[in-house]
This record gives structure tokens, C-alpha cells and sequence, in this order.
């Protein structure tokens, strides 16, 4: 069949419109002349078939639904029954579902992240803050503004109000004081009861300062206190005292550091010790002989990781005063006078912030004066202390130090033993309650002596202390002691020890009044050195 022609087309179409027009209208049924011309369709004229015509399309049936509804796009007249979707046009989009299980959301919300300082976006917040704050708004001068009180903060309860404020020297802070006390005293020089000992009247005179520094970097603490107690009715038992220390630590890195250490003693020796005794019952020593010591140490400080390297190089001196007989004759104390050179390391390791066990060593050598002492022994000696222990803070209430170890000298007269001994050195502090300090001291020591025969003293003593405030300016303090001389070489051993109890009243922060008493007894193997004494006094202390 051959294809139709355009013009064949226009033809068919032209035809089919002529039929439909000269068609009858249904019975009951409107004529097509008097319905609307809207409801016609347009027909196409009719063209000569030669023309090259085209027909006018339709106009397209309305749409049901738009692309902002979401719906599908399809034909539908305005009376006919909704048309359904035809194949192959997508669902419309369904409505979201709630999220199952529902999230969570927390009643108490945790606060947004705050960024570094110097984080990227601290530094973008930094740079979009305006630089300068809009001038505040000032009402004008004809509008009353009702003035805002300031509330006065409410002052802070001190906890220690009668503690001394100190003195400061830039960014360190001294905190001088002096004493003036006195009392009795029921036996001045110590002396047992076969001397007949004198009791007598005293005053005393004690001032001193105590360090504390500030600094960011470096370190500096110090304490120094010094006296004199004069016997009115017994001026040969008149005396001096004083004792120091000091610790400096100089950082040099982070790791790294210098640390300086000094002390100082001035104490005297009592007339009826067996160091000082004649061998003759009748004479004996009237003075009290001085004893003078200074020393210092010196060394670098290092850090590894939790590892702590200590080495510091020890250097003391200690003078003698000669001594009176009560013939006459003089004790020559002088020539017992000694240099004593030394090293220390200590090496430590910080298990936890609350422990830090160590091991230390230390080796020194005693030069004297002279080579020989008034009883004619080579006092010249070499020793070491090797001893372990930590450095503990068990709870929050107990901190300190305790160790042990051994000690041994060798002199250099064959004559004399070496002083050797297990030392055992402990200081703890048990805090119960702010109103309540218990301290407990323990050392061990090799101490030189002049006791003919005897190489030295291995003395051991053991103090505790409780000090509890009754009320916030007033102080009860329970003193008690203990302590052993074993003059090795020798038979000599002694015992001694002492209790004793002091109230402080403080008036102001600056002015406090004192009062004690104290119980002093030995009890010693060596003739005639036996000893008990009572002392009672009173007095008043300025400190700032």
C-alpha cells in the first residue's frame, strides 16, 4: 500500500471535519449551533493541497498535579473521574516515618566545647571580636538615673588569725622574732647529785628569723635562732646556744638544678660527761666548754624521667673549746678540732606521686688539729653510711622520711675499734585534724669523743611531739625524748631522756605569752655523770 502524501493527509482531514459538521444532533440533546464556541474545536481551513500547510494542534488537556506538589503529570479533562497513575510515573515521595528507637536525648546536656586559645578557631573568633567596645550610653543630663549599690563582699574567715604575716623583701618573706624569758632552774650545769649541784634563777634572751622565698623560678628556705641564759645565782653555768640550716636550689633546665646547703651548731658540753672526766674523784670540769660547728654542701641535681640523681660534695668544721679544772689545770679540748671532707649520692625513683623510695651513700674523712688528743689517741678516721628508705605520704594526714642502713669508721690508731652500727633516721608528721600535729623525729649518729679508750659514740635518740590548739590563739605542746651514748671501746653506756609540756597564749599576731616546764634525767654506767633536773619558765615572744 503505498504511503500517504502530505496533501493526502490535509485531504482525509479536511473530509472527516465535513462529516462531523453535516452529522444530526442525538435527540434531547443540545445542537451543536447553540452550544458554546469554547467547547468547538477549531477547524482547520481548507487549503489548496498544493500549499505546503500545516494543522494547528490541539490545546493540550489540563494537568493534574505540578512539580511543586510532588505528584505525577498526567491529562485529565475537568469532568471525567480522576484518572489513575499510569506505568512507569514514579510513586510520590512518601512522608518521613519518625526514627525508631527515638534518639537520645539526655536531660541534663553536657556543655559545648569550649576551643583552645590557641586553637584555629579561638584565633578566628579573636580576629572577628571588633576592637573596640561601642562607647557606653550616657542619659542625658535631665533623666534621672537611680544609682546601682555596690554589695560589699563578705570577708573571708582566716584560717590561722594570730599567725605572723612576715616581713617581705621583695618577693621573699622573713618572719623575725625575739624572746625574753625566766624561770629556775634546779640544776644548771647537769651535775650529779654527789657535786652537790646549785640551783639558781635565770634569764634568757632568744632571737631569730626564718626564710621563706616566693620565687617562680629557684628556691630559697632558711631558719636561724640563737640565745644566751644567764644564772643569776650560778654564773660558771652561764651559756650560749644557737643552731641553723638552709637549703637553696638553683634551677638551671627543667630537669636540672644546683642545690646549696648550710647548717650551724653552738651548743657547750657538760661538766660532769664522761669525755670531760680527770680520772681524779676531787677535780672536775667548773666552765662549760663551747662546741662550734659549721658545714656546707654543694652539687648538681638531675632528672630521668621518674629517676632522681643527687651528688653534692660535704665539708664541716667543728671547734672545740679548752676546758678549767677545778684545780686549776686546763682541759685541752681544742686539739680534738676537726676538718671533715666528704661526698653524698642519692638516687631516687618516683614509684608514685605518694612514694619515692632511695638509696644513699656517703664517705667522708676527719683531719684534727692535732694528730694526737690530750689522752694521746690518733682521732684521724675514714667512714661511710650506705641506708635506704622513701619518701611517703601514706594518707593525707601522714607525710616524712624514714630509712635505714649501717655505718662504719676506721681510725687511725690501732687501739681504738671502729665505731660501726646499724642507723635507722625517721621524720613523720601525723595531722589528725587542723587543730592537732603530731611529729615524730628519729636519728642516728657516729659522734667523735675524747673518752680514753673509746673510739666514739654511736648515739641514737628519739623525740615526739603533740601540739594541739585548745582554742584559736591558745596552744598546748607535749614534749618527750629519748636517747642512748653507747661509747664503743668501753664499758660507758648511757640512757637519758626528758618530758615536758608548753602553753602559748597569743594576744595579737605580733606579742604571745609562754610558759613551760621540763623534766631532764640520765642515767649513765659511768661514775659520778648521773643527773636530774627540773626547769620552770615563763616569758614573752615579739614576732612579725
Amino acid at each position: 500500500m503505498p504511503s500517504e502524501t502530505p496533501r493526502s493527509r490535509i485531504a482525509s482531514a479536511a473530509l472527516c471535519a465535513a462529516l462531523l459538521a453535516l452529522a444530526p444532533a442525538p435527540a434531547g440533546a443540545q445542537s451543536r449551533s447553540d452550544a458554546p464556541l469554547s467547547n468547538l474545536a477549531p477547524v482547520a481551513p481548507v487549503q489548496d493541497p498544493g500549499d505546503d500547510v500545516s494543522i494547528p494542534a490541539e490545546p493540550a488537556p489540563p494537568l493534574r498535579g505540578s512539580l511543586e506538589d510532588g505528584g505525577p503529570r498526567f491529562a485529565a479533562s475537568a469532568d471525567a473521574a480522576p484518572a489513575r497513575r499510569p506505568k512507569g510515573y514514579p510513586a510520590p515521595y512518601p512522608a518521613p516515618r519518625a526514627p525508631y528507637p527515638p534518639p537520645f536525648a539526655p536531660k541534663t546536656p553536657l556543655p559545648l566545647l569550649e576551643s583552645y586559645r590557641t586553637s584555629y578557631v579561638a584565633r578566628q573568633n579573636l580576629r572577628l571580636r571588633p576592637n573596640a567596645t561601642p562607647p557606653a550610653v550616657t542619659p542625658p543630663p535631665t533623666v534621672a538615673v537611680t544609682p546601682t549599690p555596690k554589695q560589699r563582699p563578705k570577708p573571708k574567715t582566716e584560717q590561722n588569725p594570730f599567725d605572723p604575716l612576715g616581713v617581705a623583701v621583695g618577693s621573699t618573706l622573713l618572719f623575725p622574732y625575739v624572746q625574753a624569758s625566766g624561770g629556775y632552774d634546779d640544776n644548771p650545769n647537769r651535775l650529779a647529785p654527789e657535786f652537790n649541784p646549785r640551783p639558781s634563777a635565770f634569764f634568757r634572751g632568744e632571737g631569730g628569723v626564718r626564710v621563706k622565698s616566693g620565687w617562680d623560678r629557684h628556691s630559697l628556705e632558711g631558719e636561724l635562732r640563737g640565745g644566751y641564759s644567764e644564772y643569776v645565782d650560778y654564773a660558771e653555768a652561764s651559756r650560749p646556744d644557737a643552731t641553723g640550716q638552709a637549703a637553696a636550689r638553683l634551677d638551671v633546665t627543667r630537669d636540672a638544678a644546683l642545690d646549696l646547703r648550710g647548717r650551724m651548731s653552738l651548743d657547750t658540753m657538760r661538766p660532769g660527761a664522761p669525755a670531760l672526766a680527770s680520772g681524779l674523784p676531787s677535780v672536775y670540769v667548773v666552765n662549760r666548754p663551747v662546741v662550734l660547728g659549721v658545714g656546707a654542701q654543694a652539687g648538681p641535681r638531675q632528672k630521668f624521667g621518674r629517676f632522681n640523681v643527687s651528688l653534692r660534695g660535704l665539708f664541716d668544721r667543728v671547734w672545740y673549746e679548752n676546758g678549767r679544772y677545778s684545780d686549776g689545770s686546763t682541759l685541752e679540748l681544742a686539739r680534738s678540732s676537726y676538718n671533715d671532707f666528704g661526698g653524698l649520692l642519692r638516687v631516687s625513683y618516683e614509684a608514685t606521686p605518694d612514694a619515692e623510695p632511695f638509696v644513699e651513700g656517703t664517705l667522708d674523712r676527719r683531719i684534727h688539729d692535732a694528730p694526737t688528743d690530750f689522752n694521746g689517741f690518733y682521732r684521724d678516721s675514714k667512714g661511710y653510711v650506705l641506708r635506704a628508705g622513701a619518701d611517703v605520704n601514706l594518707t593525707a594526714l601522714v607525710r616524712g622520711e624514714i630509712s635505714g642502713g649501717y655505718g662504719r669508721r676506721d681510725y687511725a690508731d690501732p687501739r681504738l675499734t671502729p665505731l660501726r652500727g646499724p642507723v635507722i633516721d625517721a621524720a613523720l608528721i601525723y595531722t589528725p585534724s587542723a587543730l592537732t600535729t603530731v611529729t615524730l623525729r628519729g636519728a642516728t649518729s657516729l659522734n667523735e669523743t675524747t673518752l680514753a679508750g673509746a673510739s666514739g659514740a654511736l648515739s641514737r635518740s628519739l623525740t615526739a611531739t603533740l601540739s594541739h590548739d585548745l582554742l584559736r590563739n591558745l596552744n598546748v605542746t607535749l614534749t618527750g625524748d629519748y636517747f642512748t651514748n653507747n661509747y664503743q671501746g668501753t664499758d660507758v653506756q648511757e640512757r637519758g631522756g626528758g618530758v615536758g609540756v608548753r602553753l602559748e597564749y597569743k594576744i595579737t599576731r605580733s606579742v604571745s605569752l609562754r610558759g613551760g616546764y621540763m623534766h631532764e634525767m640520765l642515767d649513765s654506767s659511768y661514775p659520778n655523770a648521773d643527773y636530774t633536773a627540773n626547769v620552770y619558765s615563763a616569758g614573752l615572744r615579739f614576732q612579725l
